[in-house]
């Protein structure tokens, strides 16, 4: 009911907008979400509690720590496309110099957060706290949260692309391209817990 709730406020709040997203568009962005919740689920399936807790340094994640920063990102996230869509006027002459090159930038962002070439620190409230629970709990938390976002593109009207969101210096991107950032930043922590499970301290069972 919670989760029912939260669908009909994100698409509530997400139909402000004037230029709606394209079915194509749409697909896109719940093929990249659908497909990195897979990579998260088959990722953490069948892990012993050993294997799930192991970390390889004391500086660091476990399997469960990724996890949990995920979850509580993918809210995280999302909040902040919802919050700059509230808040951030439409930039008609942007979205029309950029309507050539968006599909580009779209494989850009997606590219660039995926990449664990470039380290970075997560934020305080996002680094992991072991507060979400244990295994099952996470994972299902996880599969929730994902379930909500897919759900909010699925159904929104609003103008993701008029709209635009500052990631860092040189690094605009629209609204609709936020959610690539979502979708590859469970990515690049996938691959976080596979290189954990490559260690060769790493538990067989």
């Amino acid at each position: 009911m919670l989760q029912k709730r939260l669908v009909v406020l994100l698409c509530s709040v997400m139909s402000l907008g004037a230029e709606t997203l394209s079915q194509g568009e749409r697909d896109r962005a719940m093929s990249h979400l659908h497909a990195t919740r897979k990579m998260f689920v088959d990722a953490t399936a069948n892990l012993s509690a050993a294997q799930w807790s192991f970390k390889p340094g004391p500086a660091r994640w476990s399997v469960a720590e990724c996890a949990e920063h995920l979850t509580e990102s993918e809210t995280f996230l999302r909040g902040l496309l919802t919050g700059t869509l509230e808040k951030a006027p439409v930039d008609e002459s942007k979205r029309e110099a950029r309507r050539k090159d968006r599909e580009a930038m779209d494989a850009k962002v997606a590219a660039m957060v995926s990449d664990r070439s470039q380290k970075a620190q997560a934020p305080e409230p996002l680094r992991p706290m072991g507060k979400l629970g244990g295994q099952p709990q996470v994972i299902d938390l996880f599969r929730q949260r994902r379930d909500e976002t897919i759900a909010m593109v699925e159904q929104t009207k609003a103008d993701l692309r008029g709209r635009y969101f500052v990631m860092g210096p040189g690094m605009e991107m629209d609204l609709y391209q936020m959610l690539f950032m979502i979708s590859a930043h469970t990515e690049r922590h996938v691959k976080q817990m596979r290189e954990v499970m490559a260690d060769p301290g790493f538990p067989k069972r």
